[in-house]
């Protein structure tokens, strides 16, 4: 079983551990913030920042899809609440065998996707088994899932290859996701599911469109329409939430305009958490990247105050390693690698490299540009010439430098939470490949206590810190703004989706 420890920390595996003790877990609702009986036919409009570029998240890059789909429209057996723990959602109960390679769920009956399809055993069957053809969104997370037995209409059995600690968390996010086999031609343009909301429409880059969906198996949503409203400017999302041009800005970036919004009695300011990594990646194909001492140095070389002062205007976290703060198993490497171009210029000479030319892509949001230029400013100091090359994102970062890895330099935000993971898979773009780390991941994933997950986890960020295939530079907060009435908004980013069920107006 998880200790208490463990179980209360965020983002964790709550009552459900992968050791051979008692590890069932029972609710009679569907383990979410419910919105205490209020429900009106008010519409809801939210300003948000990532952009899907379809609404396909099994084959296009990227969490803006997901997050925006997840827990409203799409829903998997199990889910992320939101403090961290995982709770039952599609799957009322689980039973994980002594030896951790068998979930057995007991399945929620009358469930129907919006389409009318019956959810069941078969679906399940059928959507696990579907991973393999999964080409986004790091799919290989649940690679230990070697089969999946149904043992009648309300009951299916998860079979791993091999212990997964991280099972259970990996089936909450978007991987866990149910879809009904007829809907699968249609992903990119359609969404089908289970959840609370109904997809309506999604005009690209502008808005999309949700309404309630009245045979939900769970408590209805509290309102009948929400609108996501997608923008590109920080500071017209911040002038479209104070003229009532939406009621509601999730992770906002209007950080020059905090203290107006907390003077103005019409604002809700709540800052929660994120897991989000702003990362600087450096893609070893670089015959100068190749060398960890040159990584090292510009390690060195990077003022993340100042980095963290552009970008966000001082709100957030310094980071040094690849973990945030609500992970079980952070460690604060701020320390590891101070700001010092002396000696970065020492390592440098000394690694026998000099006259570096990089290139730096950047996607087109007002943090990585900002990122990005100090970046630009303190590898000059150093004797690195950069030159940045500013892309669409998500359309043209994902595919060039997710997708097709061309680049030297890249600065984005991994919401996604435990994207540490990723260091794990060395096809990912960041190109990391450490038979070491590797090791000590899958040393992870067979852990049956959590004593022993956390010990292997450490050791696992400890060896990619020394490593430094990328800079870790600073873990956001989540600043949510809203107007007077609006109630139930996510305050803490989990980084899967985000759930809008709760939202309600006070009438």
């Amino acid at each position: 079983m998880l200790t208490a420890a463990l179980a209360v920390s965020a983002l964790t595996l709550g009552a459900c551990g992968a050791g051979g003790e008692d590890a069932t877990v029972d609710s009679d609702s569907n383990g979410t913030e419910t919105n205490n009986g209020e429900v009106s036919d008010a519409s809801v409009s939210i300003g948000m920042f990532a952009v899907p570029a379809n609404l396909d998240f099994t084959t296009t890059g990227g969490a803006a899809i997901f997050e925006a789909l997840l827990y409203n429209v799409y829903e998997g057996l199990v889910r992320i609440d939101a403090e961290g723990e995982i709770q039952p959602l599609l799957a009322e109960s689980w039973e994980i065998s002594d030896d951790g390679l068998e979930y057995t769920f007991n399945l929620r009956e009358g469930v129907t996707f919006h389409d009318g399809t019956t959810f069941d055993a078969e679906i399940v069957k059928f959507s696990l088994e579907r991973l393999d053809e999964w080409s986004a969104n790091t799919p290989e997370q649940l690679a230990a899932v070697e089969s999946v037995e149904i043992v009648d209409d309300h009951e299916v059995t998860v079979v791993l290859s091999e212990p997964d600690y991280d099972a259970l968390f990996w089936l909450a996010g978007p991987l866990g996701a149910m879809f009904s086999p007829e809907s699968i031609d249609d992903l990119a343009t359609d969404a089908n599911g289970t959840g609370p909301f109904e997809f309506v429409t999604y005009e690209n880059a502008v808005r999309m469109e949700l309404s309630r969906y009245d045979d939900y198996w769970g408590d209805p949503a509290g309102v009948a329409e929400v609108e996501l409203v997608y923008y590109q400017d920080a500071s017209a999302a911040a002038n479209a939430v104070r003229t009532g041009g939406v009621d509601a800005i999730l992770r906002s970036e209007a950080y020059d305009q905090l203290e107006s919004f907390e003077a103005d009695d019409s604002i809700d300011v709540q800052v929660g958490t994120t897991q989000g990594v702003v990362v600087m990646a450096m893609n070893d194909e670089h015959e100068a990247l190749a060398d960890p001492e040159v990584r090292r140095a510009i390690q060195h070389a990077i003022d993340k105050e100042s980095v963290l002062a552009a970008a966000t205007g001082g709100y957030g976290e310094i980071l040094g390693g690849p973990s945030v703060p609500t992970d079980p198993y952070f460690i604060d490497f701020s320390d590891t690698y101070e700001y010092d171009p002396a000696t970065a210029e020492q390592m440098l000479a000394s690694a026998g490299v000099e006259d570096i030319s990089l290139s730096f892509n950047v996607p087109n949001r007002a943090y990585a540009e900002a990122s990005a230029q100090v970046i630009q400013d303190n590898l000059a100091e150093i004797g690195i010439d950069v030159t940045l090359d500013t892309q669409e994102f998500p359309a043209v970062w994902v595919e060039e430098t997710m997708v097709n890895q061309d680049y030297d330099l890249s600065v984005v935000n991994h919401v996604e939470p435990r994207n540490m993971a990723n260091y794990a898979n060395p096809e990912y773009y960041w190109g990391y490949d450490s038979a070491e780390t590797q090791d000590l991941f899958t040393e992870a994933a067979a852990a049956t206590d959590d004593q022993e997950y956390v010990a292997a986890m450490e050791e696992v960020t400890e060896r990619i810190v020394n490593d430094s295939p990328g800079v870790w530079l600073y873990n956001p907060p989540n600043v949510v703004l809203s107007t007077a009435g609006i109630s139930g908004l996510p305050i803490n980013d989990l980084g899967v989706g985000i759930d809008l069920s709760d939202v309600t107006v006070s009438q």
